[in-house]
Parts: structure tokens; sequence; C-alpha cells
């Protein structure tokens, strides 16, 4: 008697498409994202002032990149998707090798 379950006795198998909710959701949330994350940035002018007595030189920061909501939101939601996607794989992955029978359960 196989531990696992036999094919024909285990849970009735799930359509197709009820398969793919999950990896085409983290697809989703990976594009929105870079959608996001690819929007211009608006540009804005502060002033910063300190006190640096051997300069000689004014100091410009070039290329400071303040991120707004608008990144910060696309860059949650890569992450998101990225980790799904990471997490789902790894579990299609487990439960394939488990129905091949390469898994062995322990006996407790």
């Amino acid at each position: 008697m196989n531990p696992l379950g036999d094919r024909e006795s285990g849970p009735p198998r799930r359509p197709r498409p009820a398969q793919l909710v999950v990896p085409l959701a983290a697809v989703a949330l990976l594009a929105v994202g870079a959608v996001l994350l690819s929007m211009p940035v608006r540009q804005e002018s502060f002033g910063w002032f300190a006190y640096a007595p051997l300069s000689q030189q004014t100091f410009a920061a070039q290329g400071l990149l303040i991120m707004d909501a608008e990144k910060w939101a696309g860059v949650v939601l890569a992450g998101l998707g990225l980790v799904t996607l990471a997490f789902w794989s790894g579990y299609r992955a487990g439960r394939r090798r488990d129905r091949r029978g390469d898994g062995q359960a322990s006996a407790g």
C-alpha cells in the first residue's frame, strides 16, 4: 500500500485553468510592478545647505532619486510577484516528485 495514496484513490484532479490561476496572478503582479517602476520620475527641486569650511566647490547631488509612492508600490508588487512565482514553482516541483514516487514518506 502506498502511504502517499494512489492516483485513483486520491483527490480528484483540478481542471487545468484552476492550476494556472496562481502563476498568472503572480505574472500580473510582476507586470504591474514593472509598469509602475518604468513610469518617469517627477522632477523635484529642493535646497540643502551645510557648512563645509574646507571646501571651495559647490556640492550638487547628480542622479539623486527620491522615490514616491508609485515607485515603492512598484517595488512591492514586483517583489510579491517574484516571491509568489518562486513559491509556486517549488510547490509544483515537489508535488511532481511525490506523484512519481521519488519522495519517501517516513514511517512514524
